[in-house]
């Protein structure tokens, strides 16, 4: 099943994925969004992909929950850019209650202008959820000196016999892709676009829904 849902259509929302069957959530805000707070609950064996393009101006909080029961899995992708005087902030937790789960969360975000962005995460182990198995990753890049960005990931482990790790990193573009770039002949602002791109543009690649997934891959090129 896909469910996408664009600007306004995001909203809070309760959903349920039912023992063995699979949702795939695509959303995207292109002109407008209010903040909101997604749970999801996923029942044994079920699978839950969730897609969120950020491409808008706004500021706020998006809370999204996830719950795991035994061999179900979740997958989480977010890429926001942040502009103007934007504050957002992501906030993601995902709770692994039986045994044999599976997460995976992936946050990219730019910040420019005078914009906060924030990936928090959370990705928790319950005991007796043996054989879990749980990833968080989060990247921002800082375009401009009154930009900012935070990560914040955690890990809450109560099981020993689980895989649990995080990464995430904070900061300006590198100096050696520009160089190189530059050293190519490129301009400045035709360096930091492309590279820009290639940290955004992965997220297309988790849409489902073939005409969403389009419109998003050309407004992240028209947005950069």
């Amino acid at each position: 099943m896909i469910l996408s849902l664009v600007d306004n259509e995001i909203k809070d929302l309760e959903l349920e994925v039912k023992e063995g069957e699979h949702l795939d959530l695509n959303m995207v805000c292109f002109q407008s969004f209010k903040p909101c707070k997604i749970v999801v609950k996923v029942r044994e064996n079920g699978v839950f992909s969730g897609a969120f393009a950020d491409l808008c101006n706004w500021s706020g909080k998006v809370v999204v929950t996830v719950d795991l029961e035994e061999g179900a899995s979740a997958y989480w992708r977010a890429a926001s850019i942040a502009s103007g005087t934007d504050k957002k902030v992501f906030d993601t937790s995902v709770f692994h209650l039986a045994p044999h789960s599976t997460a995976m969360m992936a946050n990219y975000g730019i910040t420019r202008d005078e914009s906060r962005l924030n990936f928090a995460g959370t990705s928790e182990i319950r005991k007796f959820a043996k054989g879990a198995s749980t990833r968080q990753e989060a990247r921002i890049i800082i375009f401009d000196p009154k930009s900012d960005g935070t990560c914040s990931p955690c890990l809450n482990i109560d099981e020993n016999d689980v895989v649990a790790s995080h990464s995430a990193s904070c900061g300006k573009l590198s100096e050696d892709h520009l160089f190189y770039l530059l050293s190519r002949g490129l301009s400045l602002a035709e360096a930091r676009r492309l590279l820009t791109l290639g940290y955004l543009k992965p997220v297309v690649n988790y849409f489902a829904d073939e005409a969403l997934r389009q419109r998003v891959d050309q407004a992240i090129e028209e947005g950069v």
